[in-house]
């Protein structure tokens, strides 16, 4: 597979070196899974250039419990939604999630705190060849970071 794509994160510098270097490539695959982590870790709105980027999961990182399978489907929808909106050289697309419950300790601060561990399969066909692909995130919910 060639590497015609541009790898995140942009590295400016190697364009200005005296060297006259190029940007670093990645492959098409690399490139989705790169897309679809910064897709799943920008709130809508917080994108300069297209405020409707993002994914609302992020609307749901502190919101109250009342259904965990309403909270899990709603979840898998909005990711699903965002990727088949944003992510243009994936068909096919099905997310599936598994959720558990973490304990965290900041050293430093010297706090315990429990959240929920999200891992997030996301799982398609390149629209280029119709090879299947998978894709797998962690994110921790409250509030949301990725590992």
């Amino acid at each position: 597979m060639r590497n015609n794509f541009y790898k995140l994160p942009i590295r400016f510098d190697s364009i200005f070196d005296e060297k006259g270097g190029d940007m670093p490539m990645c492959s098409e695959i690399e490139s989705i899974d790169q897309h679809i982590e910064l897709l799943l870790t920008t709130c809508p709105g917080e994108h300069q250039f297209d405020k409707n980027f993002g994914c609302r999961i992020w609307d749901m990182d502190f919101e109250r419990v009342v259904s965990r399978q309403k909270w899990e489907d709603d979840f898998k929808r909005y990711i699903l939604e965002a990727i088949q909106k944003f992510e243009q050289r994936l068909r096919d697309v099905t997310v599936s999630i598994h959720i558990m419950e973490v304990v965290r300790e900041d050293l430093i601060m010297k706090a315990t705190a429990i959240k929920k561990k999200v891992i997030v399969q996301v799982n398609g066909k390149l629209a280029s060849t119709n090879d299947r692909c998978g894709f797998k995130y962690t994110l921790f919910l409250g509030p949301l970071s990725a590992e």
